[in-house]
């Protein structure tokens, strides 16, 4: 378990040479409000906090229809030409099969941070989620799977094509932000290859964000900063020149919800080491034998 402060540290990519410019973020939002990330908001993610995305980089694609995107930006505002999203849903809840022809069914996840007596509400001041319902924060909003909770409930995916080869980090939140009456576990499932019009996840491992819940009286700030595998996953993996990387998430648990929720996704290249750091540690070897 790795707990991430809301300020980003001392930066641990110094010796580094990042290709900022391919970093992607993306908050799902709600379209019946103002759902466009801003100040204070715009570096409250886990992407910031663990330094993998720089402070100064604060440009999110708001994402509030279904439909295909390929007007998208990167962090620094620059166009990210050649990149396309596209989303989409299980046609039927429990086939393990994302259509991305089949629209998502619920853009209206308005994260009002719940409202049970005796449970913490998700939002309040310094909380990941926000300060309150008004908030922009990325992670406060979101899409999720058409269908009841507990029977029919779909799970929801997204597929971005055209990014480079290389090595990357997704940072994903995929919350009920609507509820503190209990704990939300989510299914994160993803893998690389061919560009589909469908994503079977149903044989893959899953990655588990657990989203727990904690009554007032247990509260001590729990909220207020990013653990991995808690308020959100990051996924690491490796792109081929050509492939595509795809998303599913399903609710971890069918007694709860079975249905997806995604709130905000942000795509960080890891960087190359630099040759200035691969030089010195060279020369560490060098002096090091000359011992």
């Amino acid at each position: 378990m790795k707990s991430l402060p809301l300020l980003a540290g001392t930066g641990l990519l110094l010796c580094s040479t990042p290709a900022f410019s391919v970093n992607l973020m993306l908050d799902f939002g709600n379209p019946a409000s103002n759902s466009v990330v801003a100040a204070p908001y715009l570096t409250l993610s886990p992407g910031h906090a663990s330094d993998s995305i720089p402070a100064a980089q604060t440009s999110w694609n708001t994402i509030t229809t279904s439909a295909n995107r390929s007007d998208l930006v990167y962090g620094d505002g620059s166009a990210a030409s050649g990149i396309t999203l596209d989303l989409g849903q299980e046609s039927t809840g429990g086939n393990g099969t994302i259509d991305f022809g089949i629209a998502v069914g619920n853009l209206t996840l308005a994260g009002t941070g719940g409202a049970i007596a005796g449970q913490q509400s998700l939002l309040g001041t310094g909380s990941i989620y926000g300060d309150n319902s008004s908030s922009t924060a990325a992670g406060r909003d979101g899409f999720f799977g058409s269908g009841t909770a507990t029977g029919t409930g779909a799970a929801i995916g997204m597929r971005i094509d055209g990014l480079a080869a290389g090595d990357y980090v997704a940072y994903v939140m995929s919350r009920n932000t609507n509820t503190n009456a209990a704990s939300y576990p989510m299914n994160l499932y993803s893998s690389v290859g061919i560009s589909s019009g469908s994503f079977s996840f149903s044989s893959l491992t899953a990655e588990i964000q657990s989203n727990p819940a904690y009554t007032s009286a247990g509260y001590s700030g729990q909220y207020n900063l990013f653990v991995e595998g808690e308020n959100f996953q990051a996924i690491r993996f490796t792109i081929a020149e050509g492939q595509s990387f795809f998303l599913a998430v399903d609710g971890g648990n069918d007694a709860v919800d079975r249905r997806g929720f995604l709130n905000m996704v942000q795509i960080a290249s890891v960087p190359e080491p630099s040759v200035a750091l691969l030089g010195a540690i060279g020369l560490l070897f060098l002096f090091r034998r000359r011992l």
